[in-house]
């Protein structure tokens, strides 16, 4: 990684975790349909709410993301569909679930049948371009590219979020002069595994410890399994301590790296009519239920719980927290209403501006969502291989309902009261049976509709190394 810089906090400039939407009308750009607003979505990896200052996290790890939620709307409760990227961020690019864009994990692209964001806004007359960090989600293979006019995946995997934003930066700069709106899709990889943020902030939340370094030179050169670091962990606590240290380290790298964009937007005079959207691809389990440093197998709440934020001058009020359970795929249909665009009749999602113009009316909404493919043989927990061996859940207001297949063809129910217990420790299925039936009859109703043909995901060497890289596989 490239050494790090400290970068100036400037005070409109905010933004770091994971989508950030920017709408500014610059210099006179003109859309064919909409109201003509410029649209930043930037995507970072593996960022788990409750890990943000926003969300109560005591170190200070995302300070830029913090003031959006200073002077904008912050959604305390949002999941996303699926803890893993590329079925996370087909649903957030569709507002369709993973079984109906067809991405149920990570080796599969997305369709071209499908209508993407980009899609939508290139026919309304905006120029589309995207930067990409993370290797699955390349032009030639992810599909990912429909809708843009150019897609920067990179010469070699794994940019680092600073560079990345290097590159958007130079896009913004084009872009602002070409007289038309844009869109640019930004994805930032850090701060994934392995945590290994800027010497510069190695120790900036403890001291520095060579353990996890010996872990990452182990399992790179084969003496370690990933799959046994994951699911058959012994680590003392505070080694543990010391990966996370690194990870939150990793977020506040990604954090000011945004900043680069966020500033040039200033630079340019493009924020004055600015909507800015931050959220997750999904989150990543730092032991909790033994699962460590990984995300996407049990669909738990550190895996799912993703920080959203909303800011939109005139149109959005500064420090409001809305209480409300939200969904991943809402973030398109309410970008659309932003930009004066309408909503399309397949999508699953919708917008959130109800919510933020009459929160006291709101409600919870059904979050539906599944875990993603099983790689590790050390994951005993999944029973059952493909997608009848899936996780399901069910959010609903204080309950969640996990759906577990088994062995035996007879899939089991846990119930967690989230609101007593968030950490989902304990099951109160046989306290509450009938919000058990009634979650229950709910998510096999999901569970049961028609599903897209899967397309066939193609495993090459490049990717499998790449996957193993990134700890999904041995």
């Amino acid at each position: 990684m490239e050494a790090w810089h400290p970068l100036p906090w400037r005070p409109l400039a905010a933004a770091a975790a994971l989508v950030v939407l920017m709408c500014g009308c610059g210099h006179g750009a003109v859309a064919r349909r909409g109201n003509g607003s410029n649209l930043l979505l930037v995507t970072i990896e593996t960022t788990r709410a409750d890990h943000l200052g926003a969300y109560g996290y005591a170190r200070r790890t995302s300070p830029r993301f913090d003031h959006l939620a200073e002077v904008g709307t912050l959604f305390e409760h949002a999941s996303t569909v699926s803890p893993r990227t590329n079925p996370a961020l087909a649903s957030l690019m569709t507002s369709l679930y993973p079984h109906q864009h067809g991405v149920r994990n990570l080796l599969l692209p997305l369709n071209p049948e499908n209508r993407t964001l980009a899609e939508i806004l290139r026919d309304a007359g905006y120029l589309t371009g995207a930067v990409q960090t993370h290797y699955g989600l390349n032009a030639a293979a992810s599909g990912f590219a429909q809708g843009f006019d150019t897609y920067d995946d990179l010469p070699a995997p794994q940019r680092g979020a600073d560079e990345a934003c290097r590159v958007a930066v130079k896009w913004l700069d084009e872009a602002v002069t070409s007289g038309r709106p844009w869109f640019l899709w930004v994805h930032l990889l850090d701060p994934h595994w392995t945590y290994d943020p800027p010497a510069a902030l190695r120790t900036l939340f403890g001291p520095d410890d060579p353990r996890p370094f010996a872990v990452y030179r182990d399992v790179a050169s084969g003496r370690l399994s990933i799959g046994s670091v994951i699911f058959e962990n012994r680590m003392p606590r505070d080694e543990v301590d010391a990966f996370v240290r690194l990870y939150d380290a990793e977020i506040r790298f990604a954090d000011a790296s945004m900043g680069m964009l966020l500033d040039r937007l200033d630079a340019l005079d493009v924020s004055v009519k600015t909507v800015v959207v931050a959220a997750a691809d999904h989150g990543e389990s730092l032991g909790e239920h033994r699962y460590f440093f990984e995300h996407g197998d049990f669909g738990m709440e550190p895996e799912i719980h993703i920080p959203l934020v909303l800011v939109a001058p005139d149109r959005v009020p500064a420090g409001l927290r809305v209480p409300w359970a939200v969904r991943s795929i809402d973030v398109l249909p309410t970008v659309l209403e932003l930009l004066d665009l309408p909503a399309e009749t397949q999508f699953r999602g919708a917008s959130l501006m109800p919510l933020v113009r009459d929160p006291q009316r709101g409600e919870d909404r059904p979050c539906f969502g599944e875990v993603g493919k099983k790689f590790h043989p050390e994951n005993s927990r999944r029973e059952v291989e493909g997608v009848a061996g899936k996780w399901r859940w069910l959010k609903r207001g204080r309950f969640k309902l996990v759906w577990v297949p088994r062995a035996t063809g007879v899939a089991e129910r846990r119930l967690y009261d989230l609101q007593k217990d968030p950490g989902e420790t304990r099951d109160v299925l046989a306290e509450f049976p009938e919000e058990g039936a009634r979650l229950g009859q709910e998510l096999e109703a999901w569970m049961a509709e028609k599903a897209a043909p899967e397309p066939a995901g193609q495993v090459t060497p490049e990717l499998l190394e790449e996957l193993r890289s990134l700890g999904y596989v041995n």
